[in-house]
């Protein structure tokens, strides 16, 4: 290894970010852990593993590149270069199959009425393993196959088709998907939100207190990591070819904190969403079934109850209020 640039102040950063980012997620971590409603929401259970695979970022692979930076050991074993480069993809991964996995379940809320009880369960347990499992079987053959003991950094960079096999599974196939169900969540509450306004106007739909207005929040974090990621994944591209040039290392090493900051905006994404904010002070019950509640006027014609007795209108559909309705008998019923 070489040991380039300024190695106080990669250290000094490197430290200011592990900071963040275990106290950011722990706090996020102790949170849903603590409330009781939180823990029955399935996006806040794939949350919470947002949190645990953000929190073993700076608990890992950080701390390792500083120690490494504060000893300045040229020789490292292809063990710790394997388990470094090994954790940083995964890592990556994980990050983006947690907003594929924010996705699909608003998207499931948004679409599929039985999303509820035994069902929603199942799903979240199969998104939760997808979320931590997922990258392990995608990237680990690749890593094992693509060792070389006699590459520089064991392995990885030496054999270009491994590599890019690599960082493609680790990033690039999986932030398209994650692009992709985000464009279809933003489409599916637009589209919920024509429904939710009346012919005249009136609002016909009231939405789930869990539910957000819009999926700000699944937005915001889709975006982040999709484009924080990004630059520390492109100069990956192009080690190849640049791994000896002077620029490449001082550029790298920016990029590389841009990947770190996502670590350290994100829990403060669900500090600020009202919705969050909202559960953990007690204030909104959490709607575990996240269906939508549709106000619809009673048949006045169709059930002779509401004719005979008008106050049962007031009394079935207190939400609601009706202008006159003209009776069999041509005169107007007061509500």
């Amino acid at each position: 290894m070489d040991f380039n640039g300024n190695v106080t102040a990669q250290i000094v950063f490197n430290c200011l970010f592990a900071i963040g980012i275990i106290v950011g997620n722990l706090v996020v971590i102790g949170i849903i852990l603590s409330n009781k409603e939180l823990r029955q929401n399935s996006k806040y259970v794939i949350v919470l593993f947002l949190a645990l695979a953000d929190l073993f970022v700076g608990t890992f692979p950080l701390p390792m590149w500083t120690h490494l930076l504060v000893t300045q050991e040229p020789d490292v074993s292809c063990l710790t270069m394997t388990a470094l480069f090994g954790s940083s993809y995964i890592t990556v991964a994980n990050s983006c199959f947690a907003v594929i996995a924010l996705n699909v379940d608003f998207i499931l809320q948004c679409t599929v009425s039985s999303y509820q009880g035994m069902c929603k369960k199942l799903v979240t347990c199969m998104l939760v393993a997808f979320f931590i499992l997922g990258p392990i079987i995608v990237l680990v053959p690749i890593m094992i196959v693509g060792q070389s003991p006699s590459a520089l950094t064991c392995a990885l960079y030496m054999i270009p088709k491994f590599g890019r096999a690599l960082f493609a599974m680790a990033y690039w196939v999986p932030s398209a998907i994650a692009i992709i169900t985000t464009v279809v969540s933003i489409a599916l509450h637009q589209k919920r939100r024509r429904l939710a306004f009346g012919q005249y106007g009136q609002r016909a739909v009231s939405q789930p207190s869990t539910n957000p207005a819009a999926p700000v929040d699944i937005i915001l974090v889709s975006f982040l990591t999709v484009a924080l990621l990004f630059p520390s994944e492109v100069m990956a591209l192009i080690s190849y070819a640049c791994f000896s040039c002077s620029w490449y290392f001082i550029l790298s090493n920016v990029m590389g904190y841009l990947s770190y900051a996502k670590s350290v905006i994100v829990p403060f994404l669900w500090f600020l969403n009202k919705d969050f904010r909202s559960i953990v002070k007690g204030q909104v019950r959490s709607n575990t079934n996240n269906q939508q509640t549709f106000n619809q006027p009673p048949p006045y014609y169709t059930h002779q109850p509401y004719v005979e007795n008008p106050g049962a209108i007031s009394a079935a559909y207190p939400n609601n209020s009706f202008s006159p309705v003209v009776t069999g008998n041509g005169e107007p019923m007061k509500q």
